[in-house]
């Protein structure tokens, strides 16, 4: 017997909020339990996996972080937040022209959306960061 799940957008929407609340209460775990639930009900979309790269990136796991972005560009390449969020690694990594290249794709991408607004901010800060 299969299970079938259509969630409305509303649930997800809550599940998704929920999930973020729990990582900016730094309940990590319970952040990536509920991400891990909506990429269950939602396999094709790339938004819980950047949402399980920014849990892995706010614990130091880079590398993890950096899968779950790249998985997220597998199901979405045209997603600008997957990129923006490629940007910021980038920059703790401190390749600042990785960055760059991450920033000009969000803004190719969503040259007039939040993420693209948001790449041409980035942008001006990436040309100031000072690496040690």
């Amino acid at each position: 017997m299969a299970w079938s799940v259509n969630p409305s957008t509303d649930i997800v929407t809550f599940l998704m909020e929920t999930g973020f609340l729990y990582g900016d209460m730094q309940k990590h775990q319970e952040a990536r339990d509920v991400f891990k639930g909506v990429r269950a009900i939602l396999p094709n979309s790339e938004v819980p996996e950047v949402a399980l790269g920014m849990i892995a990136f706010q614990l130091g796991d880079f590398e993890c972080a950096a899968r779950h972005y790249r998985r997220a560009l597998e199901l979405n390449p045209r997603s600008a937040w997957a990129y923006a969020h490629l940007c910021e690694l980038a920059l703790f990594q401190t390749n600042r022209e990785q960055a760059r290249a991450h920033l000009k794709t969000a803004i190719d991408i969503d040259p007039r959306g939040d993420y693209g607004r948001l790449a041409r901010a980035l942008l001006d800060f990436v040309d100031v960061v000072r690496f040690q």
